[in-house]
């Protein structure tokens, strides 16, 4: 076996057990499907080194392999700096008079912790600036009690205290293009000063989409709350932004 063969299986060993880990959870499972896919590649590529000096086409196929992994890591370490370059608050969002706050998955009784988070972060915004009002977004998904905004606005005022007269509803949308659409749709934020509040790693994503939609593009950070939760998070970003720069939809 070649160091190149054995360099590869180890990576692929390490990326699948990482995977494993973030398996059985549900907050955390996209990164374990990540990072297993990731591994099944970096395996084949093995299986190809190892069959390279005998098979001229693993010979092709290994170094077809290392050329596409070599792109993976240009673009995850370039849109990871763009990621990180977002994660933080912009000062003009402090002259807002709606922030929009986005969605994020909901358990059958309470809002996730990275959605937590988020509301716990538009209260103290709505607290620092009495002009303003929240526009909670989020419709239904798939295995959801309710509309996400519905149980956002219920965790607002029952556990929060936030003020129901300073919250309005979105609550048809499935992604965070439609959130910002159809929240623009529903209250005439054209000529509006906004801002958008969303976790740290979503944040440049979401500039952009405001931005795209005629909105002002300030966001306000809300903090991620474990390590694992923003390392999976990170990689499902990742994937969301690659998909607007291949579709020409990010620049």
């Amino acid at each position: 076996m070649t160091k190149s063969t054995k360099f590869w299986l180890i990576l692929a060993a390490v990326l699948i057990g990482a995977g494993l880990f973030f398996l059985p959870f549900s907050p955390i499972r996209f990164g374990g499907y990540f990072l297993v896919a990731l591994g099944a590649c970096c395996a084949g590529e093995g299986w190809m080194t190892w069959l390279a000096p005998k098979k001229r086409a693993a010979r092709v196929l290994s170094r077809v392999g290392l050329v596409l992994f070599t792109l993976f890591c240009l673009s995850f370490v370039g849109i990871q700096g763009l990621i990180v370059s977002g994660e933080h608050a912009d000062p003009e969002a402090d002259d807002a008079q709606y922030v929009l706050v986005l969605g994020a998955h909901i358990l059958q009784d309470r809002p996730s912790d990275a959605l937590i988070e988020r509301l716990k972060t538009a209260d103290a915004f709505l607290e620092a600036h009495p002009d303003a009002t929240a526009i909670l977004c989020g419709g239904q998904g798939v295995n959801e009690p309710m509309p996400e905004s519905h149980m956002m606005q219920q965790y607002m005022v029952e556990v929060l205290g936030t003020d129901p007269d300073r919250l309005l509803i979105e609550d048809t949308s499935r992604n965070t293009i439609q959130n910002i659409a159809n929240a623009k749709a529903l209250y005439g934020l054209e000529d509006a000063r906004c801002a958008v509040i969303s976790s740290d790693f979503h944040l440049a994503r979401a500039r952009k989409l405001m931005e795209q939609a005629g909105l002002d593009p300030y966001g306000v950070p809300a903090p991620v709350p474990n390590l694992p939760l923003a390392a999976a998070s990170h990689m499902r970003e990742y994937c969301s932004t690659l998909g607007l720069i291949l579709t020409g939809r990010y620049f």
